[in-house]
């Protein structure tokens, strides 16, 4: 006789895991991990920092557990939780791009290149004078993400607005800069 070991459906695993059950999480990540992780690297076309992506997933879902309600099926919900985190991970990025560190990355090669350091300053400056021309509370939220490394919802709760006039703030803030930056280029 050929026995087959008993495998539990989307549905039973799905049971087990709103209980806290870590073996019905593991069974999980062991279906789902790689066609997940192959879809979020074909999304980022390749990017080593697919598997960080593929980890935050599989970290809301555990977080998210007891509050699961699925509308159609389990892979569909997982996947939805994809799709936010590769959208995270690409609004992380960009705003990344737009966003100067006070100092010079070190170099592993020895110490920058006098040329190199005068750029970096210039296009810190020009950055730093970018952001001071904001306006008053718009330059303050932005400083207390980029600079202070707040979260949204820290910010508007010590401000006391809304997150999304916080978002909303920033997403100008980062437009105006990126807008005065191309000025002093072109």
């Amino acid at each position: 006789m050929n026995f087959q070991p008993i495998v539990p459906d989307d549905g039973e695993l799905l049971l087990q895991l709103k209980q806290g059950d870590r073996i019905a999480f593991d069974e999980i990540f062991n279906r789902f991990a790689d066609p997940i992780l192959t879809y979020i690297r074909l999304r980022l076309n390749g990017s080593e920092e697919a598997d960080d992506v593929l980890q935050e997933v599989f970290i809301r879902l555990w977080k998210k557990r007891q509050s699961i309600v699925i509308h159609t099926s389990f892979r569909n919900y997982l996947y939805t939780i994809v799709q936010h985190c590769i959208s995270d991970h690409l609004r992380a990025s960009k705003r990344k791009r737009y966003t100067l560190p006070a100092e010079m990355p070190e170099r592993t090669e020895g110490r920058p290149l006098p040329d190199e350091q005068y750029q970096y300053k210039q296009a810190y400056h020009i950055w730093k004078n970018a952001t001071n021309k904001l306006p008053g509370q718009m330059r303050r939220i932005y400083a207390m993400k980029n600079e202070d490394q707040l979260s949204v919802k820290e910010i508007a709760s010590e401000l006391q607005l809304s997150e999304q006039t916080v978002k909303n703030q920033l997403h100008t803030a980062g437009q105006r800069i990126v807008k005065m930056l191309r000025q002093v280029y072109f």
